[in-house]
């Protein structure tokens, strides 16, 4: 069975969640896009902002939530905030020119933060997304390989079994 005709399971917020908790906190082009901004916020970054909703996605959170049985793409398709949208598609590797390129696109849009995301996501859609996450989990699983051999092959040569 190859993958287009595979069926497709979608991703729950949940498991959206444990992949954003292992991206960086702080990303170059995100930083600086949301340098002149100020408010009060609850959050630190946009990495804490994205973990706290998605942590909160099976039920009413914050802003009492009526339908809470949703996937990880109707997460994305209705958060509203640009910067958190860039900085999950920043910290999972898009290209920095698409990057600036859906900056162009948030500033382009005004101060409504619907029209903002809107463009945003036209930019770097869900589909989008699920590409980078999936490289992001190949490029980790890859790591953690790696970091099993390694951890192997020195306790060879210590002559002892891996600690």
């Amino acid at each position: 069975m190859n993958n287009s005709t595979k069926a497709h399971t979608p991703m729950t917020p949940a498991q959206l969640r444990d992949i954003v908790l292992t991206l960086p906190a702080h990303c170059p082009i995100t930083d600086a896009f949301e340098s002149p901004r100020s408010g009060n916020v609850w959050y630190a970054t946009q990495k804490e902002h994205l973990t706290g909703w998605l942590a909160e996605y099976n039920g009413p959170g914050a802003y009492g939530r009526k339908n809470h049985d949703r996937d990880a793409r109707a997460f994305y398709q209705h958060f509203r905030c640009a910067p958190g949208l860039l900085w999950l598609a920043e910290a999972l590797g898009e290209d920095p020119e698409v990057l600036r390129t859906g900056v162009a696109a948030i500033q382009a849009a005004g101060s409504n933060l619907s029209s903002q995301c809107a463009a945003f996501r036209r930019t770097v859609p869900w589909e989008r997304i699920e590409e980078l996450i999936e490289t992001h989990e190949a490029r980790r699983s890859r790591t953690v390989k790696a970091r099993v051999v390694r951890t192997i092959r020195r306790a060879r040569k210590r002559g002892g079994p891996p600690s």
